[in-house]
């Protein structure tokens, strides 16, 4: 078992946008696109920085 993996994927519009999958399944998805490959890459990096310290929101109330 190899846990989450991020991936870079091409779009047909020749933009590049990141997955997170584990086990088959995709997890996330990156909301934006990116020019190159490389600044798919660079937000990968970023989100691993990051994604330790994160917390969850709680809904808003109606």
């Amino acid at each position: 078992m190899t846990g989450p993996t991020f991936r870079i994927v091409e779009t047909d519009a020749g933009e590049f946008r990141w997955r997170l999958h584990d086990d088959g399944a995709v997890l996330a998805t990156s909301g934006d696109a990116y020019p190159t490959r490389q600044a798919a890459a660079r937000r990968i990096q970023r989100l691993k920085r990051v994604l330790p310290e994160a917390g969850i929101a709680a809904p808003d109330s109606p």
